[in-house]
């Protein structure tokens, strides 16, 4: 299994809830998270499915599956290629919360 991350996605963003001015592997990586946050709270779906969004694993040619756990408000996240996996919190009312449209 490969890298977990738990994230606060709060802490990519500025002043103005954008994402920050940050290191390009860092905003690559903010970026990955925000696509999954829209596609997750997009569906609202309390079941993992595919998101389309490519695995940012190296050498995985895996799509991320992704689901709103509703009793954490929690999106957890995955590849089931290889593992790689996490969970993103504070998502709520950020440009990119789809669950309110």
């Amino acid at each position: 299994m490969t890298g977990t991350y738990i994230t606060d996605i709060r802490h990519y963003l500025d002043d103005s809830c954008e994402l920050a001015d940050m290191p390009p592997e860092a905003r690559s990586l903010a970026s990955f998270l925000v696509l999954i946050v829209d596609n997750a709270t997009e569906s609202c779906s309390g079941v993992f499915r595919d998101t389309q969004i490519r695995c940012r694993s190296q050498g995985c040619h895996g799509t991320i599956l992704a689901m709103l756990d509703f009793g954490t408000e929690e999106i957890l996240w995955q590849c089931p290629l290889c593992g790689h996996h996490g969970l993103i919190r504070n998502w709520q009312k950020t440009k990119w919360d789809r669950t309110e449209t």
